[in-house]
């Protein structure tokens, strides 16, 4: 039941990221002004932006499996919750907190779910970049 229960888990903190991507390339496309882009301050900016909204779509991650740990009773409050689905997360697994065993499992799957989360992220903030760069050197003046 921890892998059924992880399994869709995963599914939905990736559906919550995915969308967190899309919302970024939505604003980045329909907001964001051409001129500021093509700058290098307003790609600067534009990056800074883009690693705190993927940080923000991480967070949401970490209070989505705190909820579940809540919900299924591993923890009575939400301080140690989140500190724990932010550990394991990040995949530090510090050790000081330890699930009981009818939950365990789940804390390997945290761990599966960061590195796949962390992985995307990278994913999407190199896209971005490489983005951001073409951008640059379209408009950038040319030496012949």
């Amino acid at each position: 039941m921890q892998s059924l229960i992880g399994a869709l888990m995963v599914g939905f903190t990736m559906i919550v990221q995915a969308g967190f991507v899309a919302a970024a390339f939505a604003v980045d496309d329909r907001v964001i002004p051409s001129r500021f882009r093509k700058s290098r301050v307003g790609g600067t900016l534009l990056l800074a932006s883009a690693t705190i909204w993927m940080l923000l779509a991480l967070t949401a991650a970490a209070w989505l499996w705190a909820g579940l740990f809540m919900a299924l009773g591993a923890f009575q409050a939400l301080e140690p919750a989140l500190y724990f689905a932010t550990v394991s997360l990040t995949t530090l697994g510090f050790g000081d907190v330890i699930l009981s065993q009818e939950v365990r499992l789940l804390s390997a799957i945290v761990a599966a779910n960061g590195l796949i989360m962390f992985g995307f992220s990278t994913a999407f903030l190199l896209e971005f970049v490489g983005d951001v760069r073409e951008e640059e050197r379209a408009t950038a003046p040319r030496n012949t």
